[in-house]
């Protein structure tokens, strides 16, 4: 009876240590999450007025804001707890309004743990707003 119950643990045992050393091993070689869930900056010489919207994939709003921001000034905003303990990639569709309209873009990134999204505010390129993921 007692090499029963040990070959019992011994068998629970081993898939568990197989589980927790496989997320191990992805923390240890992937590395800490971005803390980044966007981040928001403006290369122009101007001061803009920017709305940041952002749907999940099922097209409901998770984050809604207005920016005014100056010559080099940036914004972020941390990422949600959800997508920095998670180990998949989750879509996300940022929607930028530069000036009450006279830009917009229109973006669905997938972002993991180790990846943000950047947008960039260029006035005098063809495309004002430039929107894409970065990994680190």
């Amino acid at each position: 009876m007692r090499n029963y119950r040990k070959l019992l643990l011994f068998l629970l045992i081993i898939p568990l240590a197989a589980i927790v050393g496989y997320y191990l091993l992805i923390l240890l070689l992937g590395g800490p999450a971005v803390d980044n869930f966007f981040e928001l900056k403006n290369h122009d010489v101007g001061t803009h007025e920017v709305s940041v919207e952002i749907l999940n994939s099922h097209n409901e709003s998770v984050f809604k804001e207005s920016y005014k921001l100056r010559p080099d000034e940036s914004v972020s905003m941390t990422k949600p707890f959800n997508l920095k303990n998670s180990f998949e990639s989750k879509e996300y569709i940022f929607k930028i309004i530069l000036d009450n309209g006279i830009a917009e873009e229109k973006t669905s990134i997938y972002l993991n743990r180790w990846s943000t999204a950047t947008m960039d505010i260029y006035w005098d390129n063809e495309t004002p707003i430039m929107i894409r993921e970065v990994m680190v």
